[in-house]
């Protein structure tokens, strides 16, 4: 193929396919328009005029208005979806109309007389303020709100209709009615005030089979307080449809709290506590020989053995205690001591243990030196008179003398 050929064919070519892009371009915008009929009915059928209609969809919208036969036309994308909105002087509708694919076709949307409701609620004393209101249709919440200081509540327009009314108050009885509302209604909701009993059980769970805690405080915050009894027990009364705090403490425990609802029939409720964790170590001998140890003895909160406490001498640690919580420690330097047990950062009390140098030691105290014969001999010649001593002398002289004469 020559070079003219090519240019040629290029040519074509690239003409070609600006051809198919805008053939393209202009299928892509110019997607096909349908009218849709919209005829709007009340409950009971009856068309609707003067009805303003709000359509959307998806990169558009469009309004009309009903004419006498409730009907309107509008033109909206064909296979959109298109969401219908209707307002009107005296009708309502709480949710859009979804036309789920749009055609050539008449949809029928219905609505329904603007309605409201004043509740008026009150006790045997007069109006109940800031009582919770909540109306439902079909399960789904409508509107909520709180009755103002006069007891009062009013709804915003809602659509005429059958609803569920609930009154709540903490400290009532709550209050349930099915209620026709169609137009502006007014109702009277009477509350009753009411108690129930709380039943506390306070245990410990250390042991194998929880034990009763005596002498507990079980406090439901802002209604009552009691003590447990030997049973671990207690009954409290409160107002019904209360939330509270319930808080537990006695000395030597750790105190537990929790959120509590409180209904309208009576309550049981058991609440586990445990000691604070506590160490107590006792020694066998507070007085001990320098080189002998002094066994010490470990115990829990619930004076049991406590197993692998670290047990300190002077503030350095010599061992751990064994399985029956028992150690033996070494002095080895006389004077007073302290042993102490610790297990992570409880600490146990301290114990003093005074060790003495055993006798004979360099550290021992030197005995008094027994007197021997001789100084015993000297001392009592030394005690003898001086006058006496020459008598004794001379007697000794003439009894020599006389021996030899005999010879």
């Amino acid at each position: 193929m020559g070079r003219a050929h090519i240019v040629v064919a290029l040519t074509v070519a690239l003409a070609l396919a600006s051809v198919v892009g805008v053939a393209g371009t202009a299928v892509a915008q110019s997607g096909e328009t349908v009218t849709v009929t919209v005829a709007v009915r009340d409950s009971a059928g009856n068309p609707i005029s003067d009805a303003d209609i709000d359509a959307e969809w998806d990169g558009g919208s469009t309004t009309a208005t009903t004419a006498g036969n409730g009907k309107a036309f509008i033109d909206v994308p064909e296979g959109t979806e298109v969401s219908v909105e209707v307002e009107h002087p005296r009708y309502v509708r709480t949710s859009p109309y979804t036309i789920a694919d749009a055609s050539e076709r008449e949809v029928e949307v219905e609505v329904f007389r603007k309605s409201s409701v004043r509740l008026e609620v009150s006790d045997d004393d007069g109006p109940v303020g800031n009582a919770e209101v909540l109306i439902e249709r079909g399960g789904l919440e409508i509107t909520t709100g709180t009755t103002d200081s006069d007891g009062v509540y009013e709804s915003d327009i809602i659509q005429a209709g059958d609803y569920r009314v609930t009154i709540r108050k903490p400290g009532y009885y709550t209050e349930q009615k099915s209620l026709e509302i169609d137009g502006n209604v007014t109702n009277r909701v009477a509350l009753r005030a009411g108690s129930v009993s709380v039943d506390v059980t306070v245990i410990d769970p250390h042991f194998d089979s929880p034990r009763s805690v005596n002498d507990a405080q079980v406090n439901l915050t802002g209604f009552a307080t009691s003590r447990t009894g030997p049973d671990g027990r207690t009954v409290l009364g409160t107002p019904v449809n209360v939330r509270t705090t319930l808080q537990v403490d006695k000395e030597g425990y750790r105190g537990k709290s929790r959120d509590v609802r409180i209904g309208e029939s009576d309550t049981n409720v058991t609440v586990e506590i445990s000691r604070e964790p506590s160490l107590t170590i006792e020694a066998t001998n507070e007085r001990i020989v320098t080189g002998e140890r002094v066994p010490v003895v470990v115990a829990n909160a619930y004076g049991e053995p406590a197993p692998g406490v670290t047990i300190t001498l002077d503030g350095d640690t010599v061992g751990t205690t064994d399985t029956e919580g028992e150690f033996a420690a070494r002095i080895n330097e006389s004077g007073g001591h302290t042993l102490r047990a610790t297990d992570g950062g409880v600490r146990s009390n301290e114990v003093s243990v005074e060790a003495i140098a055993p006798p004979g030691s360099d550290t021992a105290t030197p005995a008094s030196p027994t007197p021997d014969a001789t100084a015993t001999a000297a001392t009592e010649t030394e005690a003898v008179t001086p006058g006496f001593t020459a008598v004794i002398a001379v007697f000794a002289l003439l009894s020599a003398a006389f021996l030899l004469r005999r010879r």
